[in-house]
């Protein structure tokens, strides 16, 4: 079996169970109190992500892209390592580039990413993963990581996504 570019993502050979553009969302979970070390944004886990983007450690630097990388490695899919940093993702789902595509924020599924601002100056700083379809009180489960330090299972206000994306696959 080859390996197919599409859109940017690189998708790899998987086994017949995995869905074609989905992160390992399961896995994902189960990450869910893994801490950088101190607030230093490393750890030897999060290193391994981040180099398996393809960059280079040092230097440490804001790890939720790496987290959301790795899930979908998992699953086959080789994002491009623009993840690492929020605000260019931003660019790419506006632009439809790079394997991601813009959905509206309230159609998000699990699977989809969701991108917040929690700092001033820029289009997003933040991406996390559903996990699963919003309730009635306009809130959605989701995973994420470099969350206070490391990774957190939330229930977030739909009012504070800045934008949302499917992989295409």
């Amino acid at each position: 079996m080859g390996l197919l570019l599409v859109g940017g993502a690189l998708l790899l050979p998987a086994g017949p169970s995995a869905r074609a553009a989905g992160p390992d969302v399961r896995w994902a979970e189960r990450q869910a109190g893994l801490r950088e070390t101190g607030t230093t944004n490393c750890s030897r886990t999060i290193n391994r992500w981040v180099r398996a983007m393809g960059l280079r450690v040092p230097p440490c630097r804001p790890w939720c892209g790496a987290f959301v990388h790795q899930a979908f490695l998992r699953r086959g899919v080789r994002l491009s390592s623009r993840l690492i940093d929020p605000d260019r993702t931003y660019d790419d789902i506006v632009a439809g580039r790079r394997g991601l595509r813009r959905i509206p924020v309230r159609s998000v599924r699990r699977g989809d990413l969701v991108l917040f601002r929690f700092r001033a100056g820029v289009r997003a700083s933040h991406v996390e993963i559903v996990r699963g379809r919003p309730g009635p009180d306009g809130r959605v489960p989701v995973v994420g990581g470099n969350v206070s330090h490391r990774v957190e299972l939330n229930r977030r206000g739909l009012q504070y996504v800045v934008i949302a994306a499917r992989v295409t696959g």
